[in-house]
């Protein structure tokens, strides 16, 4: 995994082609992280998106396990036949924190 400032490159644990990238983008009102993983295409219009989980770790381990699924190669080298498990992805934000009313939008008079 190739690291930046927020933004990780999920490449293939043998020959080290680039599977993925993962961004932390902070949603909803809390601001709360999440980890959005696309595939790694070097167009970025032709990206697509895998989904959006707890931690790099578990984004991590997703993109690879997709990757598994989608071509049918390990990535672990071999005949080996299992295939890695997809973590679950983070739930959406709440769209307002609890207890909260949504804030009404005032209009310029």
């Amino acid at each position: 995994m190739t690291i930046r400032a927020a933004e990780w490159d999920v490449l293939h644990p043998l020959d080290g082609a680039p599977l993925a990238v993962v961004r932390l983008v902070l949603l909803g009102p809390r601001r709360e992280p999440y980890y959005r993983a696309v595939t790694a295409h070097p167009d970025r219009s032709q990206r697509r998106l895998l989904g959006y989980w707890s931690s790099v770790d578990e984004a991590h381990e997703a993109s690879l396990a997709l990757f598994e699924r989608s071509t049918g190669r390990s990535t672990s080298g071999g005949d080996d036949r299992r295939q890695r498990a997809v973590p679950p992805q983070k739930p959406p934000p709440a769209p307002y924190p609890t207890g909260r009313a949504a804030p009404v939008a005032r209009r310029a008079a």
